[in-house]
């Protein structure tokens, strides 16, 4: 009777050990997707010509920082 308590010990106990390995993995796979990709995001502004003739609007640097600041934002949010 022992050895088989033993051994059902030892299978949960792996169970235990896989399901934590799992959330640790998904874990980490959403940690990757939340984090944006620069490089995505830049590849997609010069799809947008609007967004480059919006951004040459402004006659001051600080507003067409301000602005492209802006429209990446709102690209970012919209992908």
């Amino acid at each position: 009777m022992h050895k088989s308590l033993r051994q059902e010990h030892e299978l949960l106990q792996m169970q235990a050990e896989t399901l934590r390995l799992k959330l640790v993995v998904n874990q980490v796979r959403r940690q990757q997707q939340a984090r944006p990709d620069l490089l995505e995001l830049a590849s997609k502004l010069p799809q947008a010509g609007l967004v480059w003739r919006l951004a040459n609007m402004p006659r001051k640097l600080k507003y067409k920082l301000l602005l492209g600041g802006a429209l990446l934002a709102v690209i970012y949010l919209r992908s």
